[in-house]
């Protein structure tokens, strides 16, 4: 089935043309129809803006699309996980930077950090890092808890440095990649 598509538009900014969306949306909710909203964004895309107040508005996708860039936000019957966003990415990224998830076995877990008692509550979680990136003030401390479990292997980066991005790259991006 072919959507209906319905086109607000002005000739001048600021004439209400989100307010309206965010109307049609609710109403169209309430009569049960699955909505989608489409914001042509001319000064650049993201979620807090008009199409962050379609989600609100109960629109079940909204997609943002500003020069070549796009951005799809979708409201799932369910609770995502990490291997649902790896599914939409393309098949030619070369790198995955994750933010979060770490109940998730999937990818090399850095760990940030500010003393050893969040290094100590990680490993009883969630088990040993890949590296620890901490403030110089605790990379004493948190070596000595590494070394105290036996894992003297896991590196332990200072997030002080300018270096801290090349560092953890470094360790776990093929060199031929950088």
């Amino acid at each position: 089935m072919v959507p209906t598509i319905i086109k607000v538009v002005s000739v001048v900014r600021k004439r209400g043309k989100t307010t309206l969306l965010e109307c049609m949306v609710r109403e169209l909710k309430m009569r049960g129809f699955r909505v989608a909203a489409v914001k042509h964004a001319h000064t650049g895309i993201g979620v807090l803006g008009d199409s962050g107040r379609f989600l609100k508005s109960g629109a079940d996708v909204t997609v943002a699309v500003s020069g070549r860039m796009i951005m799809k936000c979708e409201v799932m019957r369910k609770e995502l996980e990490l291997e649902d966003a790896l599914r939409v990415l393309p098949d030619d990224i070369d790198v995955v930077l994750v933010e979060g998830f770490k109940e998730c076995p999937i990818g090399t877990p850095v760990l940030i950090i500010n003393d050893s008692d969040e290094l100590n509550e990680y490993l009883s979680r969630y088990g040993v890092p890949a590296c620890v990136v901490c403030p110089s003030s605790a990379r004493g401390s948190v070596k000595e808890l590494l070394a105290s479990k036996g894992l003297h292997e896991v590196p332990v980066i200072v997030k002080d440095s300018l270096s801290e991005c090349e560092d953890v790259l470094t360790l776990f991006v093929p060199q031929e990649s950088l």
